[in-house]
């Protein structure tokens, strides 16, 4: 399916340079952390939107010290991303929550949806919205808002795990990020996550730090999942 490409390594496909994207990164940011099932789709799709700066997956929620994805306790898969205010509001985030997933179902713990708030301001806006949309949909809704606590790092292999399916864009990203935070904390690969999962605006391509035939391979796979052809 993309074996004509004539380069596997990683560093061939990345002008090797930081990401322009990456540069422009603002130093002030706000959080936000939503529970909504798992973890894996909503990091494409929150990574993919303008102004949501980085994300990382993991859990939180409950009592356990130290939770793993196998003996995770009483804690629920999550996704937590830092935001710029200036492009993206919490009211806006929110709306991305309640659309993406079936907040009327009633899950285990593990998948539970929930909300993790921050501050008294996130608390207002949530409470307000999940009530006019238990109005609008005329059933309850079973979300769950708590107030923020531990949030513990999924291990490496979850996170942007939509890119690592991609073993070749993924090593791409990898040989401009060895370090596996700078890694899970880049815009550039937040964006390439989603795109590779069909999510996003695809001229955001240019700021990725790829090169030209790294730049083809991504629209490649993006293009398949919006319907065209690889």
């Amino acid at each position: 399916m993309i074996a004509w490409f004539s380069k596997k390594d990683g560093d061939g496909l990345v002008t090797g340079k930081v990401p322009p994207i990456d540069k422009e990164a603002p130093e002030e940011t706000k959080t936000a952390t939503f529970s909504m099932g798992c973890f894996w789709g909503p990091d494409a799709l929150f990574g993919s939107k303008n102004g949501v700066v980085r994300t990382r997956v993991g859990y939180t929620g409950g009592s356990k010290e130290n939770p793993t994805y196998r003996s995770l306790g009483d804690h629920t898969e999550t996704i937590q991303m830092d935001y710029d205010p200036e492009k993206i509001t919490y009211r806006e985030l929110l709306e991305i929550f309640w659309n993406d997933h079936d907040p009327t179902m009633g899950k285990t713990i593990q998948y539970r949806s929930m909300i993790s708030l921050h501050d008294e301001e996130q608390k207002r806006y949530a409470m307000r919205s999940k009530e006019h949309l238990r109005k609008k949909l005329d059933k309850e809704v079973k979300t769950v808002m708590v107030a923020h606590s531990n949030f513990y790092p999924a291990e490496d292999y979850h996170q942007k795990y939509k890119l690592r399916r991609n073993s070749w864009l993924y090593e791409a990203f990898r040989s401009i990020y060895p370090d596996i935070h700078d890694f899970v904390d880049s815009t550039a690969v937040a964006r390439a996550n989603g795109l590779v999962d069909g999510k996003g605006r695809i001229d955001t391509i240019n700021e990725l730090g790829l090169n030209e035939e790294g730049k083809e391979l991504l629209y490649k796979i993006w293009n398949r999942y919006r319907g065209g052809y690889l």
